[in-house]
Protein backbone atom coordinates (compact mmCIF):
# COMPACT_ATOMS: atom_id res chain seq x y z
CA UNK A 1 0.00 0.00 0.00
CA UNK A 2 1.34 3.42 -1.02
CA UNK A 3 1.61 5.88 1.89
CA UNK A 4 3.04 9.39 2.17
CA UNK A 5 6.23 7.86 3.56
CA UNK A 6 6.68 5.44 0.64
CA UNK A 7 5.98 8.21 -1.89
CA UNK A 8 8.60 10.42 -0.21
CA UNK A 9 11.05 7.50 -0.19
CA UNK A 10 10.47 6.94 -3.92
CA UNK A 11 11.16 10.62 -4.63
CA UNK A 12 14.25 10.58 -2.40
CA UNK A 13 15.52 7.43 -4.13
CA UNK A 14 15.00 9.03 -7.56
CA UNK A 15 16.94 12.11 -6.41
CA UNK A 16 19.82 9.93 -5.16
CA UNK A 17 20.01 7.80 -8.30
CA UNK A 18 19.56 10.87 -10.50
CA UNK A 19 22.67 12.40 -8.91
CA UNK A 20 24.69 9.22 -9.58
CA UNK A 21 24.76 9.91 -13.33
CA UNK A 22 26.08 13.41 -12.69
CA UNK A 23 28.75 12.17 -10.28
CA UNK A 24 29.86 9.63 -12.89
CA UNK A 25 29.88 12.18 -15.69
CA UNK A 26 31.93 14.61 -13.57
CA UNK A 27 34.60 12.17 -12.36
CA UNK A 28 34.87 9.32 -14.87
CA UNK A 29 37.62 11.00 -16.91
CA UNK A 30 39.82 11.38 -13.81
CA UNK A 31 39.45 7.79 -12.60
CA UNK A 32 38.64 6.00 -15.83
CA UNK A 33 35.53 3.76 -15.96
CA UNK A 34 37.19 0.84 -14.16
CA UNK A 35 38.79 2.98 -11.46
CA UNK A 36 35.60 4.90 -10.71
CA UNK A 37 33.37 1.82 -10.54
CA UNK A 38 35.93 -0.05 -8.42
CA UNK A 39 35.86 2.84 -5.93
CA UNK A 40 32.06 2.98 -6.01
CA UNK A 41 31.53 -0.73 -5.39
CA UNK A 42 34.32 -1.17 -2.82
CA UNK A 43 32.97 1.76 -0.76
CA UNK A 44 29.44 0.34 -1.02
CA UNK A 45 30.60 -3.16 -0.06
CA UNK A 46 32.46 -1.82 2.99
CA UNK A 47 29.32 0.07 4.06
CA UNK A 48 27.23 -3.10 3.74
CA UNK A 49 29.76 -5.66 5.01
CA UNK A 50 28.71 -5.15 8.64
CA UNK A 51 25.34 -6.72 7.80
CA UNK A 52 27.04 -10.00 6.86
CA UNK A 53 28.63 -10.33 10.31
CA UNK A 54 25.40 -11.54 11.88
CA UNK A 55 25.36 -15.33 12.09
CA UNK A 56 21.99 -15.86 10.34
CA UNK A 57 22.88 -13.62 7.41
CA UNK A 58 26.34 -15.15 7.07
CA UNK A 59 24.83 -18.63 6.85
CA UNK A 60 22.38 -17.31 4.24
CA UNK A 61 25.31 -15.84 2.33
CA UNK A 62 27.20 -19.17 2.35
CA UNK A 63 24.11 -21.08 1.22
CA UNK A 64 23.36 -18.78 -1.73
CA UNK A 65 26.86 -17.58 -2.66
CA UNK A 66 26.75 -18.80 -6.29
CA UNK A 67 23.62 -16.89 -7.27
CA UNK A 68 24.77 -13.88 -5.22
CA UNK A 69 27.98 -13.89 -7.27
CA UNK A 70 26.06 -13.89 -10.57
CA UNK A 71 23.49 -11.33 -9.46
CA UNK A 72 26.24 -9.13 -8.03
CA UNK A 73 28.07 -9.00 -11.35
CA UNK A 74 24.91 -8.45 -13.41
CA UNK A 75 23.29 -5.95 -11.03
CA UNK A 76 26.35 -3.91 -10.03
CA UNK A 77 29.78 -4.43 -11.58
CA UNK A 78 28.85 -4.97 -15.23
CA UNK A 79 26.06 -2.36 -15.62
CA UNK A 80 28.02 0.21 -13.59
CA UNK A 81 30.96 -0.24 -15.99
CA UNK A 82 28.68 0.16 -19.02
CA UNK A 83 27.15 3.33 -17.57
CA UNK A 84 30.55 4.78 -16.66
CA UNK A 85 31.81 4.17 -20.21
CA UNK A 86 28.67 5.81 -21.63
CA UNK A 87 29.28 8.79 -19.32
CA UNK A 88 32.60 9.49 -21.04
CA UNK A 89 30.76 10.68 -24.15
CA UNK A 90 27.15 11.41 -23.15
CA UNK A 91 25.59 13.84 -20.68
CA UNK A 92 24.37 12.53 -17.34
CA UNK A 93 20.79 13.21 -18.40
CA UNK A 94 21.14 11.17 -21.59
CA UNK A 95 22.68 8.23 -19.73
CA UNK A 96 19.85 8.35 -17.19
CA UNK A 97 17.29 8.08 -20.01
CA UNK A 98 19.08 4.98 -21.35
CA UNK A 99 19.07 3.54 -17.83
CA UNK A 100 15.32 4.22 -17.62
CA UNK A 101 14.83 1.49 -20.24
CA UNK A 102 15.49 -1.10 -17.49
CA UNK A 103 11.80 -1.94 -16.75
CA UNK A 104 11.19 -2.49 -20.47
CA UNK A 105 14.00 -5.03 -20.79
CA UNK A 106 13.00 -6.58 -17.45
CA UNK A 107 9.48 -7.18 -18.77
CA UNK A 108 10.84 -8.49 -22.08
CA UNK A 109 13.16 -10.98 -20.38
CA UNK A 110 10.35 -12.03 -18.03
CA UNK A 111 8.15 -12.68 -21.08
CA UNK A 112 10.79 -14.80 -22.84
CA UNK A 113 12.42 -16.60 -19.90
CA UNK A 114 9.75 -16.89 -17.19
CA UNK A 115 6.88 -17.14 -19.71
CA UNK A 116 5.00 -14.29 -18.05
CA UNK A 117 3.15 -13.34 -21.23
CA UNK A 118 2.84 -9.72 -22.29
CA UNK A 119 -0.37 -8.11 -23.53
CA UNK A 120 -0.80 -6.21 -26.80
CA UNK A 121 -0.62 -2.93 -24.87
CA UNK A 122 2.68 -4.02 -23.33
CA UNK A 123 4.11 -4.83 -26.76
CA UNK A 124 2.94 -1.38 -27.91
CA UNK A 125 4.76 0.08 -24.91
CA UNK A 126 7.91 -1.79 -25.89
CA UNK A 127 7.70 -0.32 -29.39
CA UNK A 128 7.14 3.20 -28.03
CA UNK A 129 10.12 2.96 -25.66
CA UNK A 130 12.45 1.75 -28.41
CA UNK A 131 11.14 4.54 -30.66
CA UNK A 132 11.95 7.08 -27.96
CA UNK A 133 15.43 5.62 -27.59
CA UNK A 134 16.09 5.86 -31.34
CA UNK A 135 14.78 9.45 -31.35
CA UNK A 136 17.12 10.34 -28.48
CA UNK A 137 20.15 8.77 -30.16
CA UNK A 138 19.46 10.01 -33.69
CA UNK A 139 21.49 13.24 -33.49
CA UNK A 140 24.33 11.63 -31.54
CA UNK A 141 25.31 8.83 -33.90
CA UNK A 142 26.52 8.35 -37.45
CA UNK A 143 27.37 5.40 -39.65
CA UNK A 144 30.62 5.16 -37.68
CA UNK A 145 30.31 2.28 -35.17
CA UNK A 146 32.31 4.21 -32.56
CA UNK A 147 29.54 6.81 -32.27
CA UNK A 148 27.06 4.07 -31.36
CA UNK A 149 29.18 2.49 -28.62
CA UNK A 150 28.15 4.87 -25.78
CA UNK A 151 24.47 4.40 -26.65
CA UNK A 152 24.84 0.63 -26.92
CA UNK A 153 26.75 0.64 -23.63
CA UNK A 154 23.89 2.40 -21.81
CA UNK A 155 21.34 0.00 -23.33
CA UNK A 156 23.52 -2.99 -22.35
CA UNK A 157 23.45 -1.77 -18.74
CA UNK A 158 19.63 -1.77 -18.81
CA UNK A 159 19.62 -5.31 -20.26
CA UNK A 160 22.03 -6.47 -17.54
CA UNK A 161 19.77 -5.01 -14.85
CA UNK A 162 16.81 -6.79 -16.46
CA UNK A 163 18.56 -10.17 -16.33
CA UNK A 164 19.67 -9.60 -12.72
CA UNK A 165 16.16 -8.62 -11.63
CA UNK A 166 14.68 -11.81 -13.05
CA UNK A 167 17.42 -13.95 -11.52
CA UNK A 168 16.84 -12.34 -8.12
CA UNK A 169 13.08 -12.78 -8.48
CA UNK A 170 13.48 -16.48 -9.24
CA UNK A 171 16.33 -17.53 -6.95
CA UNK A 172 16.61 -14.93 -4.15
CA UNK A 173 12.95 -14.41 -3.21
CA UNK A 174 13.44 -16.05 0.20
CA UNK A 175 16.80 -14.39 0.96
CA UNK A 176 16.80 -11.35 3.26
CA UNK A 177 17.31 -7.91 1.76
CA UNK A 178 20.54 -7.23 3.62
CA UNK A 179 22.06 -10.59 2.69
CA UNK A 180 21.25 -10.25 -1.01
CA UNK A 181 22.47 -6.64 -1.12
CA UNK A 182 25.66 -7.01 0.91
CA UNK A 183 26.48 -10.45 -0.55
CA UNK A 184 26.13 -9.35 -4.16
CA UNK A 185 28.19 -6.19 -3.49
CA UNK A 186 30.87 -8.31 -1.77
CA UNK A 187 31.43 -10.38 -4.92
CA UNK A 188 31.26 -7.31 -7.14
CA UNK A 189 33.96 -5.68 -5.01
CA UNK A 190 36.25 -8.70 -5.42
CA UNK A 191 35.69 -8.71 -9.19
CA UNK A 192 36.38 -4.96 -9.51
CA UNK A 193 39.48 -5.19 -7.29
CA UNK A 194 40.97 -7.77 -9.65
CA UNK A 195 39.94 -5.81 -12.74
CA UNK A 196 41.48 -2.67 -11.27
CA UNK A 197 45.02 -4.12 -11.26
CA UNK A 198 45.74 -3.42 -14.97
CA UNK A 199 43.60 -0.24 -14.98
CA UNK A 200 44.86 1.52 -11.86
CA UNK A 201 44.49 5.33 -12.31
CA UNK A 202 47.11 7.86 -11.24
CA UNK A 203 45.50 8.69 -7.89
CA UNK A 204 47.86 11.63 -7.26
CA UNK A 205 46.37 13.65 -10.12
CA UNK A 206 42.70 13.15 -9.19
CA UNK A 207 41.04 16.32 -7.80
CA UNK A 208 39.61 16.13 -4.28
CA UNK A 209 36.08 16.90 -5.49
CA UNK A 210 36.19 13.83 -7.75
CA UNK A 211 37.14 11.64 -4.78
CA UNK A 212 34.10 13.07 -2.96
CA UNK A 213 31.91 12.22 -5.97
CA UNK A 214 33.31 8.67 -6.10
CA UNK A 215 32.75 8.07 -2.38
CA UNK A 216 29.24 9.53 -2.65
CA UNK A 217 28.55 7.11 -5.51
CA UNK A 218 29.43 4.18 -3.25
CA UNK A 219 27.95 5.24 0.08
CA UNK A 220 24.93 7.30 -0.97
CA UNK A 221 24.01 6.21 -4.51
CA UNK A 222 24.70 2.49 -3.98
CA UNK A 223 24.68 1.29 -0.35
CA UNK A 224 21.96 3.61 1.00
CA UNK A 225 19.99 3.53 -2.25
CA UNK A 226 19.97 -0.28 -2.36
CA UNK A 227 18.68 -0.48 1.23
CA UNK A 228 15.82 1.93 0.39
CA UNK A 229 15.12 0.16 -2.92
CA UNK A 230 14.85 -3.37 -1.52
CA UNK A 231 12.80 -2.20 1.45
CA UNK A 232 10.37 -0.53 -0.94
CA UNK A 233 10.12 -3.77 -2.94
CA UNK A 234 9.04 -5.57 0.23
CA UNK A 235 6.57 -2.89 1.31
CA UNK A 236 4.90 -1.88 -1.99
CA UNK A 237 6.07 -4.55 -4.45
CA UNK A 238 8.52 -4.59 -7.39
CA UNK A 239 6.13 -3.08 -9.97
CA UNK A 240 5.41 0.10 -7.99
CA UNK A 241 9.02 0.37 -6.83
CA UNK A 242 10.21 0.20 -10.45
CA UNK A 243 8.24 3.40 -11.08
CA UNK A 244 11.20 5.22 -9.53
CA UNK A 245 12.86 5.00 -12.95
CA UNK A 246 10.23 7.43 -14.27
CA UNK A 247 11.62 10.16 -12.01
CA UNK A 248 15.35 9.51 -12.31
CA UNK A 249 15.89 11.30 -15.68
CA UNK A 250 14.09 14.39 -14.37
CA UNK A 251 16.33 14.59 -11.30
CA UNK A 252 19.36 13.84 -13.46
CA UNK A 253 18.48 16.82 -15.69
CA UNK A 254 18.13 19.03 -12.60
CA UNK A 255 21.41 17.88 -11.01
CA UNK A 256 23.24 18.14 -14.34
CA UNK A 257 22.04 21.71 -14.82
CA UNK A 258 22.86 22.75 -11.24
CA UNK A 259 26.24 21.00 -10.82
CA UNK A 260 27.69 20.76 -14.33
CA UNK A 261 25.77 23.34 -16.31
CA UNK A 262 24.55 20.65 -18.72
CA UNK A 263 22.04 21.83 -21.30
CA UNK A 264 18.67 20.08 -21.31
CA UNK A 265 17.41 19.97 -24.88
CA UNK A 266 13.87 19.69 -26.21
CA UNK A 267 14.86 16.39 -27.86
CA UNK A 268 15.78 14.98 -24.43
CA UNK A 269 12.40 15.98 -22.94
CA UNK A 270 10.48 14.55 -25.90
CA UNK A 271 12.48 11.30 -25.80
CA UNK A 272 11.87 11.03 -22.06
CA UNK A 273 8.12 11.52 -22.53
CA UNK A 274 7.95 8.86 -25.28
CA UNK A 275 10.01 6.34 -23.28
CA UNK A 276 8.01 6.93 -20.09
CA UNK A 277 4.69 6.48 -21.92
CA UNK A 278 6.00 3.21 -23.30
CA UNK A 279 7.21 2.11 -19.87
CA UNK A 280 3.80 2.87 -18.33
CA UNK A 281 2.22 0.56 -20.91
CA UNK A 282 4.82 -2.18 -20.37
CA UNK A 283 4.37 -2.05 -16.59
CA UNK A 284 0.58 -2.12 -16.84
CA UNK A 285 0.11 1.33 -15.33
CA UNK A 286 -2.00 2.31 -18.36
CA UNK A 287 -4.70 -0.23 -19.07
CA UNK A 288 -7.38 -0.61 -21.70
CA UNK A 289 -10.73 0.46 -20.30
CA UNK A 290 -13.59 -2.01 -20.46
CA UNK A 291 -16.68 -0.58 -22.18
CA UNK A 292 -19.42 0.44 -19.76
CA UNK A 293 -22.71 -1.38 -20.10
Amino acid sequence: MMTKVTVLLLIFLAAIWGSSFIFMRASVESFGPVGLIALRIIVAALCMFVFLLKRRRFLEFIKHWRILLIVGLLNSAIPFLFLAYASLNLTGGTVSILNAMTPVFTAWITHIWLHDKMTKLQFLGMFLSITGLVFLAWDKVSLNLASWLPILSGVSAAISYGIATNLAKRYLADVSIMTSTSGSLFFSAIFMSLLLIPFMPDVHNIPSIHWIYGIALGSLCTALAYIIYFNLIKSIGPMKTASVTFLIPIFSFIWGYLLLGERVTLRMWIATAIILCGMCLVMGLIKKRSPKL
